[in-house]
């Protein structure tokens, strides 16, 4: 009988762990990267978030396995957001072992540049198309999104749907310092994609999701489609209702099924999901689960002494206006989230929490014995801020430095939030 030499045997059980360790079939991976308008908001340490990104997939391309297939997508990066385009995404680079095509996604990375809007429903479409016809493979979308779908599609309803088609591509998603209500969205999108949700605020936590969330699955079983086999109807209630009242229809079909108020806040429907609209915008996918009060804490925002011309509720990814205050009605409702609040040429930006009340107390100029033409404020970056007059003798400003320009020449001043300062 022969004798293997030490040397030898460690090479044959070597080889006879690593072929059980080997999957049975290659994964397959797409990464989405959100690069919409919002990606150029700067971090706490002041890096903007889509160079952050940028960073995270080189180090994700790193250490992710050579034979790994990997795809690279990207989306809100062709169009300014003036255009609206929700068909704004981009396959930057096809599927390709991970060695082969590392060169080509890193190139791609440079030219991305921050413009246009969240078409996340359409983005997930396109995924789930890029892989092809069925195949025995993993398949995994990794979604990196900092916001909300800005479309008019429901990306949870879309993530069901591909389950229900069986798909069989597993989605992972990664909110990137989202707000509260982006941040349910994007649950409900992992869920119904019978993946994880991941929640990170800056750059290391970034990259270290995304090199989890390719790591394979245990097994294909993990594949989960979101069902409710339950008949019960539950509950949907809104806390603190807004006297404009909240539609509720169904996120599929879009079917309304009541409309709720301060009068009736609260109406049994059918377990599944929904879409309410909170002032102009719209909670979508809303789950209501049998037997079950699903409880609705809309935001609200006050401006103490709002003027008589109104100040806009704008989100601040597409500028729409979400809702106005005014000396005629001085709060509204918004679903819980980051805004901006406009002060004639300033924006005061805010970050409304589930069930909170955001109270804004503007400081005040104002100014006697004023002509027509009046005084110009400008703010401490150099940009008018507005004018007070014979006409219109009192102007709200968010707390800051500004300066007023009189006789030829600007003097400087600050104001504090609930400041009254008149201008002689």
């Amino acid at each position: 009988m022969k004798h293997f030499s030490r040397s030898a045997l460690i090479i044959l059980l070597t080889c006879f762990f690593l072929s059980f360790a080997l999957p049975l079939h290659a994964a397959r991976v797409e990464i989405i990267l959100d690069a919409s308008g919002s990606m150029a908001a700067l971090l706490p340490d002041g890096q903007p978030k889509i160079e952050a990104a940028k960073t995270a997939v080189r180090e994700l391309l790193a250490a992710i396995d050579p034979v790994t297939t990997i795809a690279f997508r990207a989306y809100g990066h062709q169009s300014d957001k003036a255009k609206k385009d929700c068909t704004d995404s981009r396959l930057l680079v096809p599927f390709g072992e991970t060695a082969e095509v590392s060169a080509a996604i890193i190139t791609s990375l440079g030219p991305l540049s921050p413009r246009g809007y969240t078409p996340i429903s359409y983005v997930l479409q396109q995924a789930a198309a890029d892989f092809g016809g069925p195949g025995e493979e993993s398949r995994t979308i990794v979604l990196v999104s900092d916001g909300k779908e800005t479309c008019e599609g429901d990306p949870c309803a879309v993530a069901m749907a591909l389950a229900a088609a069986d798909v069989k591509a597993i989605i992972h998603v990664i909110g990137f310092d989202v707000d509260v209500s982006t941040r349910q969205q994007l649950q409900c999108v992992a869920k119904a994609g019978g993946g994880q949700y991941f929640d990170v605020r800056d750059a290391a936590s970034l990259a270290k999701a995304l090199k989890d969330a390719v790591q394979p699955l245990e097994s294909p079983q993990q594949l989960r489609v979101l069902k409710l086999p339950d008949t019960r109807p539950g509950v949907i209630k809104i806390e603190g209702a807004d006297i404009t009242g909240h539609k509720i229809t169904e996120a599929v079909g879009g079917k309304e099924v009541a409309n709720l108020s301060h009068v009736q806040g609260s109406a049994e429907v059918p377990a599944g999901l929904y879409n309410v609209t909170v002032g102009a915008g719209t909670l979508k996918s809303v789950e209501v689960l049998p037997g079950e009060i699903t409880l609705i804490r809309p935001g609200h925002i006050e401006v103490k002494g709002a003027s008589i011309s109104g100040h806009r509720i704008l989100d601040p990814e597409t500028e729409e206006e979400m809702a106005v205050v005014s000396a005629t009605g001085n709060s509204a409702a918004v679903m819980p989230g980051r805004y901006v609040v406009s002060f004639g040429r300033l924006f005061w930006p805010v970050e409304v929490g589930e069930g909170e009340k955001v109270v804004l107390n503007p400081g005040r100029v104002s100014g006697k014995g004023l002509d027509i033409n009046g005084l110009v404020i400008y703010s401490a970056a150099g940009g008018e801020a507005g004018r007070i007059s014979a006409t219109s003798s009192t102007l709200p400003l968010p707390p800051g430095d500004y300066e007023v320009e009189k006789a030829g020449r600007r003097i400087p001043f600050a104001l504090k939030e609930g400041d009254l300062l008149e201008l002689q």
